[in-house]
């Protein structure tokens, strides 16, 4: 493994889990407990507080999904923050609406609304996410020609 793509991949991790926590327990808490799926009583039973979270498995899935948006940026050849904007953005509006369309589909977990805040949110994460780790997977380096 490359240093550039290891290094790229663990400030990306940071980025997309910094950004994820900034969203959910500053700006949407509020949010999705005005718009809950279920009762209080049954999202107590589901979800985890944040004081009783499993951090290797939260490193685990940071690690994942962090290293897997540098991969794929990698893969993309995207290399500046701009054209990760772009890829990130695609990716990020792809992926996610796939994950909470699948859980809407499937399970009384979400609301409507709560899809599309998180849909949009995550989307705003993944895609600020993939243009760090363009940008770092590109710093330093000549712009290629001819693309």
């Amino acid at each position: 493994m490359k240093p550039r793509f290891f290094i790229a991949g663990i400030v990306t991790t940071i980025t997309n889990l910094a950004l994820h926590a900034a969203a959910y327990f500053l700006v949407l808490k509020d949010f999705f407990h005005s718009h809950p799926a279920v009762s209080e009583e049954f999202m107590n039973q589901l979800s985890r507080k944040p004081e009783d979270l499993v951090w290797w498995a939260m490193a685990v899935t940071s690690l994942a999904m962090g290293f897997l948006i540098t991969w794929i940026m990698y893969r993309l050849g995207a290399r500046s923050f701009v054209s990760g904007l772009k890829q990130g953005f695609i990716l990020g509006s792809l992926f996610w609406s796939s994950v909470n369309f699948g859980l809407y589909a499937s399970s009384n977990y979400f609301s409507e609304a709560g899809v599309f805040v998180d849909i949009a949110s995550s989307t705003t994460v993944m895609t600020l996410a993939g243009a760090v780790a363009a940008w770092l997977l590109g710093a330093g380096r000549k712009p290629a020609t001819g693309r």
